[in-house]
């Protein structure tokens, strides 16, 4: 054999070495891979302890951002956490993270050991992360799991609890981080490197008073290490954030520690925030004076059925279909990170990433009033009053922003934070989305009618929905020449589109506005404005007479591409009526020509539109594609970590604007319901025609609550809707 030949042979031995060589090399990426691919319904599931995305945990006040580590941390650094209307200076700001737990060997930390057994588990139903894995420092493991728990009963407190069996018999540290503090100055200024809040001489609650460094609001955050285990009481360590627990764990014996935080705003924030930690931790009835090393032996067994008994409750409110498991478990993932952003009592809206990111500043935007709500308002509205309730709070700064820019009423921010004042960004076009003050009305108006609460309407109601009428009165343009009223200069929800005139999507939702105020106004005994009934009346509304459908803008070229829905909406969820007219062929011409002409990598939110759409016209093949289409291309890693967009993948936040989609979707699409803005009888404001795809057997959504009536709500084959 000549060299060449030789030399060929070898390097095809050696190619087909490294080949083999790497297939045999552990891929990350692909441990989930190696498992079963996982439809339950409940339970997410990841073994891969370098999963990019991780998961987010809420109550509607708190929220935290845990990754493969199980706690707050991620390659060393702390991951922030959320508290629900924390702005400063208009800016949604981290507290403190308090949901970092570590353990040490001396100097040395105990990481987890990627060679080992790993799985991490989010149970949507219970709201409980755990990670199971193997935690070493050299030779010495740690053997068990951590648990997060964002109390849904204590809105103001979380735990990380860590069960631990050690191979080894010394003494190990286990310390709480309370970093992520740039935003803050404590208060007071520490004397002597002593900022630890005491009672009972050296044991302590460790709690740190802040305020915030532009707004100076008050917050404080306390946190209390419990444990199993033998050892000294909690001392401080290096800062005035750090506290460690001393322990002295025995070879082969488990033991727990516990580390409960709360967090505080206002008032008295740092005695708040002590109180309601010692109250979670089973303190409730020890007195201040008491020894709070009896709470070392405490076990946490209240407090985590407190917590998964007021989970219970959210899931008693269902969505439950017979069919593909996946369908089914992505209803539960869209819902279990809607409903970690909302609270009973609430007053603050939810921003599109709600607590797991402070993305556009935390600001809220007409994602909250037009996409989030509908998805909680039948079966939570006690959930979803947060978000009209905080209109009602901001209407100062809505009315504020219209008398700067000379109009009547209020002129509700395209971005808006604590007061409600415009926060978009100088020089962004988005500031002329004036759709927003319809959008905010149509919310309230659909709140209304959902609870039939007319004390509500009467009293923070009305308020947004005549403030946000005026606002339109002042601000349309009479052209007498054509005997109408247009709106110019404004941005459609087709952001792509930037300042154009009279937008379809937008006259028509300023004319309901006007209209809605009409209809609450008599509602609650008020006389109203003249000159409502006199715009909505002349309003011009572009339409294409030829095609039969509704034009999207004046100027608008047929192979413009836009951003997102925007024309089609005027389908759903607008339900946009001509008088006397059947709307079928409109709706049918407007949703396929506007439909089919999209940008490709859009935000999440059109096919949850278009799913509801669809259904409305009878195909209901094209219904499910798009439900579909609403959460598979934008669903991130094991635990279903939602995305804004397809094309592009944001690791760190969880997009709830796109989540609400397919809840959206299923209730008013392909269960059917459907609210009548205008009915005149109250009994047919709320109807079903339901469109049941092929391949579900069944819909159905329990404890829907309508004007104070509860019930289930029932769609079978056949398109049999049973109400019980």
């Amino acid at each position: 054999m000549n060299r060449s030949v030789m030399r060929g042979v070898a390097l095809i031995i050696l190619a087909a070495a490294a080949i083999i060589g790497l297939l045999l090399i552990p891929n990350k990426s692909s441990k989930n891979a190696n498992h079963p691919p996982n439809d339950d319904p409940w339970l997410l599931v990841s073994y891969d302890p370098d999963n990019l995305y991780g998961t987010y945990l809420g109550n509607g006040f708190i929220g935290c951002r845990i990754m493969g580590e199980g706690v707050g941390n991620h390659n060393g650094q702390p991951l922030p956490c959320f508290m629900a209307g924390l702005y400063d200076n208009e800016k949604l700001i981290p507290t403190p993270t308090w949901s970092d737990l570590r353990f040490y060997d001396g100097k040395t930390e105990f990481k987890i050991d990627k060679d080992a057994d790993y799985k991490q588990v989010l149970n949507m139903k219970t709201g409980i992360l755990t990670t199971y894995a193997t935690w070493r420092a050299g030779r010495k493991t740690l053997k068990g799991k951590v648990e997060v728990i964002v109390s849904r009963a204590e809105p103001n407190v979380g735990v990380v609890r860590a069960e631990l069996r050690p191979n080894f018999s010394s003494r190990i540290d286990a310390q709480s981080y309370s970093r992520n503090t740039e935003n803050f100055a404590l208060s007071p200024t520490p004397k002597d490197g002593d900022t630890g809040w005491r009672l009972n001489g050296s044991e302590r609650i460790r709690a740190c008073a802040f305020g915030t460094k532009q707004s100076g609001i008050k917050f404080a955050l306390a946190s209390l290490l419990v444990s199993s285990a033998e050892g000294d009481p909690p001392s401080w360590g290096g800062s005035s954030v750090e506290s460690v627990l001393a322990l002295e764990p025995k070879r082969g014996v488990k033991f727990s520690v516990s580390n409960y935080s709360s967090v505080f705003i206002g008032g008295d924030p740092e005695n708040n925030a002590c109180m309601n930690v010692l109250f979670a931790a089973g303190a409730h009835d020890i007195t201040m004076k008491s020894k709070l090393w009896e709470l070392r032996k405490y076990d946490d067994s209240r407090f985590i059925s407190l917590h998964k008994r007021a989970m219970s409750d959210l899931w008693k409110h269902d969505i439950i279909i017979d069919g593909p498991k996946r369908d089914q478990q992505a209803l539960h993932s869209c819902m279990f990170y809607l409903l970690q952003s909302v609270r009973k009592g609430s007053q603050w809206s939810i921003p599109p990433m709600g607590l797991s990111n402070n993305a556009f500043s935390g600001h809220v935007f007409w994602d909250a009033d037009l996409w989030m709500f509908p998805a909680l308002i039948l079966q939570h509205p006690e959930l979803a009053r947060s978000i009209v309730d905080y209109r009602y709070n901001t209407l100062l700064g809505a009315m504020a922003n219209a008398k700067e820019h000379g109009f009547a009423g209020a002129e509700y921010a395209w971005e808006s934070g604590y007061t409600g004042k415009e926060d978009t960004p100088e020089g962004l076009v988005y500031r002329n989305e004036r759709h927003i003050d319809g959008d905010v009305a149509l919310c309230q108006w659909q709140y209304y009618l959902a609870t039939g609460d007319k004390t509500w309407l009467k009293t923070r109601g009305y308020p947004v929905i005549k403030a946000t009428a005026d606002y339109w009165a002042s601000r349309v343009k009479w052209v007498p020449a054509k005997d109408h009223y247009e709106i110019l200069q404004v941005v459609p929800p087709d952001e792509n589109a930037e300042l154009i005139n009279n937008s379809a999507y937008t006259n028509i939702i300023a004319q309901m506005n006007l209209r809605i105020a009409e209809q609450a106004a008599k509602r609650i005994g008020a006389a109203p404005d003249l000159k409502w009934a006199q715009v909505a009346e002349k309003m011009y509304i572009p339409f294409d007479p030829t095609n039969k459908r509704f034009s999207a803008f004046d100027g608008h070229k047929p192979n413009w591409k836009a951003k997102q829905a925007d024309t089609e909406l005027i389908v759903y969820p607008l339900q946009y009526k001509f008088a006397g007219q059947d709307m079928t062929a409109i709706y049918k011409n407007t949703f396929e020509y506007y439909s089919s002409r999209l940008y490709p990598n859009g935000p999440a939110m059109s096919t949850s539109a278009h799913c509801v759409i669809a259904a409305r016209l009878g195909d209901c093949d094209r219904a499910y594609n798009e439900f579909m289409k609403s959460y598979k291309p934008y669903f991130r890693g094991p635990f279903n970590y939602f995305n804004e967009k397809s094309s592009t993948t944001y690791e760190n936040m969880c997009f709830l604007t796109g989540a609400a989609g397919p809840i959206q979707s299923t209730i008013f699409g392909l269960a059917g319901a459907n609210m009548d803005y205008f009915a005149q009888d109250q009994s047919k404001i709320l109807n079903w025609s339901p469109c049941l795809p092929k391949r579900w057997k069944s819909i159905k959504l329990t404890r829907v609550q309508w004007q104070g009536k509860q019930f289930d709500v029932t769609v079978t084959k056949g398109n049999k809707v049973s109400i019980n």
